[in-house]
């Protein structure tokens, strides 16, 4: 084989992540996200440390965009998608969701958080309670150990040996 060929027949895998990125209109870390390929993964292969997309990240890539034309991440070669419209990000809320199921979505995120916070209130007066026991404690372990010295005080002045 020629050089020449060889040079043609070269996968380039930053190039191809690149046109990946740019045709989802998505940066590194949001992909990163969607897919659940590990950001140093994505960063490796944008800065050309890894040379060609293995079949687990091309796996994981077409599970969280479907349409993404695996020949394309192996070898570079034709469109990035399979169709025409690329695929959108699998979430809930999707273009043909209606604004009564996004403020339903939006209550409920809404209600999560509330019961976040009171949960959250909860741990703070635990601690708080935990905290003065604590320091209950150690009065009384202080106060304790001064009645011991006192003790041992007087056990002396009577001239009794400790045992």
């Amino acid at each position: 084989m020629k050089e020449s060929e060889k040079a043609e027949k070269n996968v380039n895998a930053r190039e191809i992540i690149a046109n990946v990125l740019k045709e989802l209109g998505m940066n590194a870390p949001s992909f990163s996200m969607a897919t659940g390929i590990a950001y140093q993964r994505i960063f490796d292969l944008q800065r050309g440390r890894t040379k060609k997309f293995n079949p687990g990240v091309v796996n994981m890539i077409c599970a969280a965009f479907p349409t993404i034309n695996k020949a394309y991440l192996y070898t570079g070669e034709g469109p990035v998608f399979t169709t025409d419209k690329p695929h959108e990000l699998d979430s809930t809320i999707g273009a043909n969701t209606s604004a009564d199921e996004i403020a339903k979505m939006l209550n409920k995120v809404l209600d999560l958080s509330k019961q976040v916070t009171d949960k959250d209130k909860a741990v703070e007066e635990k601690m708080q309670k935990l905290l003065a026991k604590e320091r209950e404690l150690m009065e009384k372990e202080l106060e304790l150990a001064k009645r011991e010295i006192e003790l041992d005080r007087k056990i002396a002045a009577l001239g009794f040996k400790k045992d």
